[in-house]
């Protein structure tokens, strides 16, 4: 399959199927987070792999919180009645917990500024698309409580969480956001040849 078909199929997925990852498809979802680039090949991203009844139970409660309904149309399992907010979590059966080790991150010899954020965005990335490639869909997370997820998931200090994504087989109800998913901009709108001022494409 073509990169750019992976681009465009995958999509937002905010209920999935209850059934497990095999185990050969998670590997390889690993697999294409091992090989992403790193700021000087450190690879100080750290992923933590849940998916047992008892580490899905510990994402669900540090993700519960309010939520402006505008941005996607939750599953009623989203509700969480009894504390009257929303429970972001949808029922995926495996969940990447994406950190970097602060410890172990490229510097800039100018700024200082630590390589983590970025290294461990782009192995995300790459895993998001190798779980499109093989027939999963995902969801990427950033909205959560950081504090508590490093308290129950025992987290190292020197672990610095970024985003997890929730990993599954979309439910067969499953339909994708008709106001997220497949609406990009124009190219013109964000990309520029030469002169940010001249929106027309130019040839070098």
């Amino acid at each position: 399959m073509d990169f750019m078909d992976i681009s465009k199929m995958r999509v937002t997925v905010r209920k999935f199927a209850q059934m497990p990852v095999e185990q050969d498809k998670i590997e390889k979802i690993l697999e294409a987070g091992r090989w992403a680039p790193t700021a000087v090949n450190y690879q100080p991203q750290r992923i933590l792999v849940l998916n047992t009844p008892e580490n899905l139970a510990k994402v669900k409660s540090f993700c519960t919180f309010e939520y402006d309904k505008k941005y996607a149309d939750l599953a009623e399992e989203c509700d969480d009645k009894e504390h009257g907010k929303n429970v972001y979590y949808y029922g995926a059966p495996l969940v990447l917990f994406v950190c970097y080790d602060k410890t172990a991150c490229w510097q800039h010899p100018q700024s200082s500024k630590s390589s983590g954020a970025t290294d461990a965005t782009i192995v995300a990335t790459h895993m998001m698309l190798e779980a499109a490639s093989i027939g999963l869909g995902t969801v990427w997370i950033s909205y959560f409580d950081e504090n508590k997820a490093k308290e129950l998931l025992n987290l190292p200090e020197s672990w610095q969480p970024v985003c997890m994504l929730y990993v599954g087989y979309p439910a067969e109800d499953f339909k994708p956001n008709p106001n997220m998913s497949g609406k990009r901009f124009p190219i013109e709108k964000t990309c520029f040849y030469n002169d940010i001022n001249d929106r027309k494409r130019h040839e070098v």
